[in-house]
């Protein structure tokens, strides 16, 4: 007998705890997701792991400290930076181009000049793109997310 028909003849009810746990942190601010995930991070590093690569989107980068940051972005070409930061508050476009070198910040700044609202799909390309990049550096310990 399976987990799921156990607890339906019993009346209760089979829940995903994993999938309810991202739920939960995908909705958490940065500073309570990152101080949940270090203390599980001590006591199950595999689980922490998982749910850390789970929650990570593309909003997830604007938490990445600076010099992490600076180490993501500067491994993309200014085209696909351009595209990806052209949707992005200007906040968050001023301290990406402000930690790049000058001449990517101004190739990556004309692009995000030109009217892209033609070109939204490939603007949300390039953020997967920026966001694959992360996930990649993240495996490799390179960069840290939470």
């Amino acid at each position: 007998m399976t987990q799921k028909n156990a607890n339906a003849e019993n009346g209760g009810i089979f829940i995903n705890g994993k999938r309810q746990v991202i739920e939960l942190l995908q909705k958490m601010d940065s500073a309570d997701k990152a101080k949940l995930l270090r203390n599980l991070r001590n006591r199950n590093p595999a689980l922490a792991k998982e749910l850390t690569e789970s929650c990570i989107s593309f909003e997830s980068i604007w938490d990445l400290d600076d010099g992490s940051l600076k180490t993501l972005v500067s491994q993309i070409q200014p085209t696909i930076l351009g595209l990806a930061l052209s949707l992005v508050h200007t906040k968050n476009q001023r301290r990406v181009l402000s930690l790049v070198p000058r001449e990517m910040a101004l190739k990556a700044f004309d692009i995000m000049q030109k009217d892209l609202t033609s070109n939204r799909n490939e603007c949300f390309r390039a953020q997967q793109k920026v966001l694959e990049l992360a996930m990649s550096l993240h495996r490799g310990r390179v960069i840290q997310f939470y």
